[in-house]
C-alpha cells in the first residue's frame, strides 16, 4: 500500500458509550465514498481510523474525497512503524530529511494511547527531537514551529506524520437520522441541506416545479443539484418532484398579497404528508430572517402553523454573502444561478411582509386547499432516485 492515512474525529469522542456506533457509521461512509476508486482498506482502531490505498490511486483524489466527509476532524498521511524507540526515531529521521533543513524550526509532539509504553509523551518527544536535530541540524521551536512532527503511540504500533489535513468536522452522514429538505432552484436550500448533512442527517429532497414532460423534469438543474450534494458521500437519496400546476391554476383568478404565504403553506402541507409516509421526523428549509417577503418573522410563523413536524432552518441567522460563500465552497453555486423558473417567483409581485392568518385562510378556502392537496398527491408526484 503506497498511501496511508490516519483519520481522527472530533465530536465523536464526546459520545461516550454511543461512540462505537458513530465510529462504525463513519467507517462505512469512508468505505462507500472511496469504493469506486479501487482496492482501499478502511479499518477502525481505538480512537482513530486507518485508510490505506495502492499507489495507482492518486493521493489528491483520496484526499479530496476525505476532505468532504462529515465526521472527520482531520486526517494525515501517516507512516506506521514498530513500537520501539529505535524504530520510531529512525522513521522520524526518514520523514524529516524530506522537509526539514538546518534553517527549519520544528517541534515533536507525542500522544500516548498505549499507557504501557515505558516512556512518557514528553520523554518520547525529547528523544525523537534530539535524533532529528542530530540528523538535520534543524532547531527546535516549541512555540512557533514551521513544522510539527507528530508521534502517536498505540498498543501494537506507532504512527508518525508531518502534516494535518483539515476535515469537514461535524457528525457522520446518516448518524442523526433522515430529514426532508424543501428544495428550491436557488442558492439557499442546497446550503441548508449541506449544513444538515454536516450534522449527520441523511437527506431526501422535495421540489415544486412548473416543468412539463419527463425529459425536462429528469434533466433539470434540480436533479443535478441534488446529485452534487450527495456525490461526496456517494449515498443514495430521493428527490420528489411535484408539479405546482394545479395550485397555479387555482390561484390564477386571484390577485392576493398573501399568495406567496399561501403557496409556502401548501408546500408545507405536501411535505408533511411525504415525510410522514417515509417516517421522516423533520423538515428543512433555507429560510433566513428577512431575506425575502415570506421570511419575515410574522410570515415564517404563519407558514409554520400548517405542520406539526419540526422545521429546521440552519440558515436562519446567516446573510446572503455568508450563504453564497458556502455555496461556492460546496460546488452548488454555479448550478443555483442558472436560469430557472421557480414557482415561488410567480407570487412575488406585491407580497405582504406581515400576513394576517385570517387573510391567508380566506384565500385557502377560495381555492379549496384540501382538495388541491389530494389532487396534487394523487396525480402530480414523481420520485427520482439519486444513485451512484
Amino acid at each position: 500500500m503506497a498511501h496511508s492515512y490516519i483519520v481522527h474525529y472530533g465530536e465523536l469522542g464526546l459520545k461516550g458509550r454511543n461512540r462505537i456506533t458513530f465510529e462504525r457509521i463513519l467507517v462505512s461512509n469512508i468505505q462507500r465514498a472511496l469504493e469506486d476508486l479501487g482496492r482501499v482498506e478502511v479499518r477502525r482502531s481505538y480512537s482513530r481510523i486507518l485508510v490505506a490505498a495502492p499507489d495507482e490511486i492518486a493521493a489528491d483524489t483520496l484526499e479530496g474525497r476525505l476532505r468532504r466527509l462529515p465526521g472527520i476532524a482531520y486526517f494525515a498521511p501517516v507512516t506506521t512503524t514498530k513500537l520501539t524507540m529505535d524504530a520510531i526515531s529512525e522513521t522520524a529521521i526518514a520523514l524529516a530529511r524530506d522537509v526539514i533543513t538546518p534553517d527549519t524550526r520544528f517541534r515533536v509532539t507525542t500522544s500516548r494511547g498505549n499507557k504501557q509504553f515505558p516512556l512518557t509523551s514528553p520523554e518520547i518527544s525529547r528523544k525523537v527531537g534530539a535524533r532529528v536535530v542530530a540528523a538535520t541540524g534543524a532547531a527546535v521551536d516549541l512555540h512557533t514551529p514551521e513544522i510539527t512532527l507528530t508521534v502517536q503511540i498505540y498498543d501494537e504500533e506507532a504512527h508518525l506524520f508531518l502534516r494535518r489535513i483539515p476535515g469537514l468536522g461535524g457528525l457522520p452522514y446518516g448518524s442523526s437520522g433522515r430529514v426532508l429538505v424543501l428544495f428550491s432552484g436557488g442558492i439557499d436550500s442546497p446550503v441548508a441541506a449541506h449544513l444538515m448533512m454536516k450534522r449527520g442527517c441523511a437527506v431526501d429532497f422535495i421540489h415544486f416545479h412548473l416543468l412539463r414532460g419527463q425529459e425536462r423534469i429528469r434533466s433539470s438543474k434540480i436533479v443535478a443539484m441534488a446529485h452534487a450534494l450527495l456525490e461526496p458521500h456517494r449515498a443514495p437519496g430521493r428527490l420528489t418532484m411535484i408539479s405546482a400546476a394545479p395550485f397555479e391554476s387555482a390561484m390564477a383568478a386571484l390577485d392576493s398579497r398573501v399568495a406567496t404565504v399561501v403557496f409556502r403553506r401548501f408546500i408545507m402541507r405536501v411535505a408533511e404528508v411525504i415525510a410522514e409516509r417515509r417516517k421522516i421526523p423533520a423538515l428543512v428549509t433555507g429560510e433566513s430572517v428577512g431575506q425575502v417577503a415570506s421570511q419575515t418573522l410574522k410570515n415564517i410563523h404563519v407558514i409554520a402553523q400548517t405542520t406539526t413536524l419540526p422545521i429546521l432552518r440552519p440558515l436562519i441567522g446567516m446573510d446572503k454573502a455568508e450563504i453564497i460563500e458556502v455555496a461556492q465552497a460546496i460546488g452548488t453555486f454555479e448550478l443555483s444561478v442558472q436560469p430557472y423558473q421557480d414557482p415561488c417567483s410567480l407570487h412575488a409581485r406585491r407580497p405582504s411582509i406581515w400576513s394576517h392568518i385570517e387573510d391567508v385562510i380566506e384565500v385557502e378556502e377560495k381555492i379549496d386547499v384540501n382538495a388541491l392537496l389530494r389532487e396534487t398527491l394523487a396525480n402530480y408526484v414523481e420520485e427520482i432516485r439519486i444513485t451512484f
